[in-house]
């Protein structure tokens, strides 16, 4: 796992980021189930990561 150091001058937190998936395998799955095409294209859409800072919850980045 990468490390970061927060940009939020108040914060300066350095460390492992906390991580969450952008989009949710739920609603993926339930479109899936009724819709087969806006499924597929909820999953490319919405797949990838999310990184925010475990103190103050500022997002860093994205990663596909």
């Amino acid at each position: 796992m990468k490390t970061i150091i927060c940009p939020n001058p108040n914060c300066g937190y350095r460390g492992t980021p906390r991580r969450e998936a952008r989009g949710s395998a739920l609603l993926g799955c339930f479109l899936m189930f009724l819709f087969l095409l806006p499924g597929i294209f909820y999953f490319m859409l919405k797949s990838g990561w999310r990184y925010y800072c475990p103190r103050c919850g500022l997002q860093m980045g994205v990663q596909n």
